[in-house]
């Protein structure tokens, strides 16, 4: 009969070979998607993200693009604001945008978009934003892949205004966490990046479920 120390040490040996079969054989609680599902992924935030842009920030009577082709595109020069979204002071005003989007995805649900765009102008029209936003996908599919928020990803921002208009660069930095499925399934965060430096340009790079993400937005 073996020995109490004995069986431990069986029973750890058994779990340490087991162990070593599941890496073997890749298996783990967060298995990997593709980068190019990963990129698809995060192509898709881009999309939503412009679009919700577009349709909060558009001053009113201007034609609002549903689906602009990329971030850049989406911004307008001269951000809408509207006297009930603003207080006027002495020293300037404060600004107060809300941003509340749906939108739709390639092959399925949805990336609903929500928060307030947040300025401070002095009396000549220049300050800075202290702006926040959360996307979140429901049953989003895109290239044969299907996420959820894991709850969401949060999108802060960081730019100047001049003279009442943006002022390039626009960063964007999109953090959070998916889940993912249905083969693989599992869960995994992102941490992207967007610099939009022209209204035609935006590049993006950050990490998306363990994959890096680049490109332009």
């Amino acid at each position: 009969m073996l020995r109490t120390s004995a069986k431990v040490a069986c029973a750890f040996a058994a779990l340490t070979i087991l162990a070593l079969f599941f890496l073997a054989c890749g298996g783990s609680s967060t298995p990997a998607i593709s980068a190019a599902q990963a990129q698809a992924i995060s192509q898709e935030f881009f999309t939503v993200l412009g679009s919700a842009l577009a349709a909060g920030l558009t001053p009113a009577g201007s034609a609002v693009h549903t689906a602009p082709r990329s971030l850049a595109s989406a911004i307008p020069s001269r951000p809408a604001l509207p006297s009930s979204d603003c207080t006027i002071t002495d020293t300037g005003e404060s600004c107060d945008i809300p941003i509340n989007y749906q939108g739709s995805c390639p092959q399925g649900g949805t990336i609903a978009v929500t928060g307030d765009f947040v300025f401070t102008l002095d009396n000549s029209g220049n300050g800075s934003d202290s702006s926040s936003l959360t996307a979140t996908p429901s049953n989003c599919a895109v290239s044969d892949i299907t996420f959820n928020g894991n709850p969401s990803v949060t999108v802060a921002t960081s730019f100047m205004l001049q003279n009442n208009e943006l002022a390039f660069p626009i960063l964007f930095s999109e953090k959070g966490g998916i889940t993912f499925g249905p083969h693989p399934s599992g869960s995994c965060t992102m941490n992207v990046t967007m610099t939009i430096t022209s209204p035609t340009n935006c590049t993006a790079s950050g990490t998306l479920c363990g994959h890096s993400v680049s490109g332009s937005c």
